[in-house]
């Protein structure tokens, strides 16, 4: 995994971010690593946080930007902006719109089960965090990404999770140790939080382990292909 020296504050987190991000569930392909690793740092960009439906009191989310990221101690928070991502919304790297990916991904599933988008709408926008950010990043590796994520998305449909944020949290090292993401259940009507040990690469729903297909080379493949469906690579 990528690493950051002490010391270098929130520049080098965000370096860190940026490249866990880019790996962020799956570490089961070294090439893909390899690729986010060689990130360049790029400067955070103001965002927004006020709600971003359109009218006089509540102005639109700043274009290109989809989700706000802070530093506390040795934690980054990145929390997703309403409106930042929207169905119309075309990804960096990407042709077809944010809305064209969901219908696909929805296209994907056996009858009966639901794609959780607005769930990857915030867990995308949460990787991503702006155009800016994003800038100069290869194609394959933010599909790699999309497809852990939409794979995380999947597993938990039945859930109804709604993302709160997500936090990075660093050891003494100054390695990436966890992968928090902050969710309401809504099917249990309570908070909870899905981890990935970043060093250990391990899931676990709250303090338990978690032994799904979250990032099992089939189901990354399935949604790659999902993915590159809906963009026209396979046509």
């Amino acid at each position: 995994m990528t690493e950051i020296l002490k010391g270098k504050g929130l520049a080098g987190l965000i370096v860190l971010l940026i490249c866990i991000a880019l790996v962020t569930a799956g570490c089961s392909g070294a090439d893909n690593a390899a690729m986010a690793g060689d990130a360049e740092t790029n400067e955070a960009e103001e965002t927004v946080t006020e709600d971003t439906e359109e009218t006089e009191e509540t102005p639109a989310a700043e274009p290109g930007v989809y989700a706000e990221l802070k530093q506390v101690n040795n934690k980054i928070e990145i929390t997703p902006v309403p409106g930042g991502i929207t169905d119309s919304t075309v990804l960096p790297t990407f042709r077809c719109t944010f809305g064209e990916m969901t219908d696909e991904a929805q296209k994907a599933l056996e009858e009966g089960r639901t794609f959780p988008k607005e769930f990857f709408r915030d867990l995308t926008a949460c990787m991503l965090i702006s155009e800016a950010q994003m800038e100069g990043k290869e194609h394959d590796a933010i599909m790699y990404s999309l497809s852990t994520l939409a794979g995380l998305a999947n597993e938990f449909w039945s859930m109804d999770p709604v993302l709160k944020s997500v936090e990075y949290e660093a050891g003494d090292d100054g390695r990436i140790a966890k992968s928090i993401y902050n969710v309401h259940f809504g099917s249990a009507g309570t908070d909870g939080k899905i981890v990935y040990d970043n060093q250990a690469r391990k899931w676990y729903l709250g303090d338990a382990e978690y032994t799904g297909s979250i990032d099992s080379e089939e189901t990354l493949a399935m949604w790659w292909t999902v993915f590159e469906i809906a963009n026209g690579d396979n046509q």
